[in-house]
């Protein structure tokens, strides 16, 4: 379905900004005809959003049943006020991805994903994954077949 208010579009190195940009992503899975959305911490690089895991879950249930899946992050900018409540508005910045989740096997590009997911949330330094580390973790790569954006400034 096309996007309804195409003025509020954003190109797509834009929404993929927004994907550098967030903490929080929120995955969005089909467990038979029911939506199942949990909110993850990510990282996107090399061309996929990569999540880690325990190795059992009802999210791992769900990916090994239909791999299909939609990643959402947003950000409330602030609010337009107005004289009565229909002339609210917010400002906001969003990018919704629709992709493929693959698990992640090939040791490199579990660790690279694993590193890079620490050096975008850690607070302080840390030690390199180990591979033990590695061994009891679950990565999970989201491979973007389509991106899309949206925002609305002040």
């Amino acid at each position: 379905m096309d996007m309804r208010r195409l003025d509020r579009t954003v190109d797509t190195e834009e929404a993929l900004s927004y994907l550098r940009e967030a903490t929080v992503g929120y995955l969005a899975l089909a467990e038979n005809n029911t939506a199942y959305a949990i909110p993850l911490h990510f990282v996107w690089c090399e061309q996929s959003i990569y999540i880690h895991c325990a190795p059992e879950g009802r999210k791992i249930t769900l990916l090994r049943q239909n791999p299909h899946c939609s990643f959402v992050v947003s950000f409330l900018d602030g609010i337009k006020g107005g004289a009565s409540a229909c002339e609210y508005g917010a400002y906001y910045r969003s990018a919704m991805v629709d992709g493929v989740a693959r698990f992640v096997v090939d040791a490199e590009e579990k660790l690279m994903a694993l590193t890079a997911l620490t050096e975008k949330h850690a607070q302080v330094p840390f030690s390199p994954v180990t591979a033990a580390g590695m061994a009891k973790t679950t990565v999970v790569a989201i491979d973007i077949v389509r991106i899309s954006g949206k925002a609305r400034r002040s």
